[in-house]
């Protein structure tokens, strides 16, 4: 084990593996042992005046492991994926059952994943394809997190910005720790009691993230507020526009977003034009905010192009051109012919596929 004083930290340490926990000096957890620190790292040991550090011995050169290249792996992203959702299980389970971790604890599993995605809209769509409705809470929220992050890029805010929005989204459902498995995961239609209780996951979450070290007004705001609607029919509070931070707006459209083009135990999910234009749908209700959702859209969109598709006849092609105006019927191009959907209304788009097999989409929805 070798110690390692803060003046030499910048030449030495990056690529290195940490060999003991850090702590701040006022006790709460910063980095895990058997991290391989990072520039990332080094700006929360700096931040937080951390003078020494302990390092495992060096038996070879460092690793390079700048944010960029942290999913540069064979394996499929989906495994590095799956392997930070047990992690922030973790985490959030930690939250109420023992004290709070510290926001630093819970972005270890989360920034490389969100930088990582901020790379590329490829990547961000490999991620929108992943199966399954098993440990839906947590996959939601690390969606959320990469979906809000991919918008603060998209609306051209800051890195810092796009940062911080992104660990909104990440805690968004926090307090949904507090509230019964049993109501989280019921089919049925749920009671008028048990409603209120899942309404309440805002207020768990705003009381959580008070007691977190190093959390913020915006990440507290991003809890309480992602349900509340433009014309006021959301909650905890039911206010209107005026009234809700704009980033808390950011995060309610990416929260929809995932919740309808995501497996739920009652469902499928939509298909990836479908979500999208039921996102549109609520800017015309007034609920969600069109300066947040048309950008975005057209950003999912363009990312679809020349996309292998499966239409509900069978047969393949790619996508041409997507219609803003009829999102989930775009012209598909088979072979040399092309197919208009918005006027060939019995065939629908049942299979999206993207290259990294693992991410395929499959839709069993019934012919519309």
């Amino acid at each position: 084990m070798e110690v390692i004083n803060s003046l030499n930290w910048e030449d030495t340490i990056i690529g290195r593996v940490l060999a003991d926990d850090v702590v701040s000096q006022s006790g709460h957890f910063l980095l895990r042992r058997g991290t391989v620190l990072t520039h990332w790292h080094l700006n929360i040991l700096k931040n937080h005046s951390i003078e020494e550090i302990r390092l495992k011995e060096q038996t070879e050169p460092p690793v390079n492991l700048e944010l960029k290249q942290v999913f540069k792996h064979k394996e499929p992203l989906s495994t590095h994926y799956y392997e930070n959702i047990k992690e922030i299980k973790r985490l959030f389970q930690d939250a109420i059952s023992k004290q709070v971790p510290s926001l630093q604890e819970f972005m270890v599993p989360f920034t490389p994943l969100m930088e990582t995605v901020l790379k590329g809209p490829d990547i961000f769509l490999e991620l929108r394809h992943i199966k399954g409705h098993d440990e839906y809470t947590f996959r939601h929220c690390l969606n959320v997190g990469l979906l809000s992050a991919t918008i603060g890029k998209i609306l051209r805010y800051s890195h810092s910005e796009t940062v911080k929005l992104g660990t909104m989204g990440f805690l968004h459902d926090i307090g949904k720790m507090k509230v019964s498995l049993q109501i989280l995961n019921k089919e049925d239609p749920l009671t008028e009691e048990e409603f209120k209780e899942i309404q309440n996951h805002t207020i768990y979450g705003r009381d959580i993230l008070k007691e977190m070290y190093g959390t913020s007004e915006d990440i507290i705001n991003g809890a309480l507020y992602h349900h509340e609607r433009m014309n006021g029919s959301g909650y905890p509070f039911g206010i209107k526009k005026e009234e809700i931070p704009f980033l808390a707006q950011i995060i309610a459209v990416a929260d929809v977003y995932d919740a309808i083009s995501s497996d739920r135990i009652y469902r499928d999910k939509f298909t990836p034009f479908e979500a999208l234009d039921e996102l549109v749908q609520e800017v015309y209700k007034d609920k969600l905010n069109g300066e947040i959702v048309f950008p975005f859209v057209s950003h999912i969109l363009n990312g679809y192009i020349g996309k292998e598709v499966e239409l509900s006849d069978g047969s393949k092609g790619e996508i041409v051109q997507l219609f803003m105006e009829e999102i989930n019927r775009p012209l598909v191009k088979i072979g040399d012919d092309f197919i208009d959907l918005k006027t060939e209304r019995k065939l629908h788009i049942k299979d999206v596929y993207i290259p990294d097999k693992n991410f395929a989409f499959n839709s069993n929805k019934e012919d519309l």
